[in-house]
């Protein structure tokens, strides 16, 4: 009786092998692109994070020493109406686009301090106004920075929204 030893593999097992390879790369290479823009969309969230903890309360603080007149509005502000990369904040993510160099963030745009910015997932309806960037396409959406102006009650607020759902994200 003879006895077989097997060196190779049969075509059958090799196509088994290759179609559950190509199995698990269909469900995570999704995944793993979605990671990116995941990326994306989180260091936007945490830009408008930092101005509304220390970037704008700061400025609002130094304009009402600064300027009284303006009543905590840094809109019409002589010393205090843009948010420039190197000088109030180190860098301004290059997810926003048209800024210029080095970028800039007007805050001529920003809406009243009496408007309401509604809560996360909710309409930005009229708040669109208030823009004051933009991003280029990020994951199939376009986000926008938008603010709404301080007064001597209320410091200024930036809000992050989806431009293409139309609701507030941050």
């Amino acid at each position: 009786m003879q006895i077989s030893h097997k060196k190779a593999f049969t075509l059958i097992e090799l196509v088994f092998v290759i179609l559950i390879a190509g199995i698990i790369a269909a469900t995570a290479l999704p995944r793993f692109i979605s990671i990116s823009d995941d990326a994306h969309v989180t260091k936007l969230f945490s830009f408008t994070g930092t101005l509304n903890r220390s970037v704008l309360p700061s400025m609002w603080s130094s304009l009402q020493r600064s300027e009284p007149d303006q009543n905590g509005a840094l809109r019409n502000s002589l010393n205090y109406s843009t948010i420039t990369e190197g000088e109030e904040v180190e860098t301004i993510p290059s997810e926003f686009v048209g800024l210029g160099a080095p970028a800039q963030i007007s805050l001529a745009n920003c809406l009243p301090s009496t408007a309401i910015i509604p809560q996360i997932g909710e309409p930005v309806g009229a708040l669109s106004a208030g823009k004051v960037a933009q991003t280029a396409l990020i994951g199939g959406k376009i986000y926008a920075l938008g603010c709404r102006d301080g007064s001597l009650a209320f410091p200024p607020r930036f809000y992050l929204y989806d431009e293409t759902d139309g609701v507030i994200v941050y």
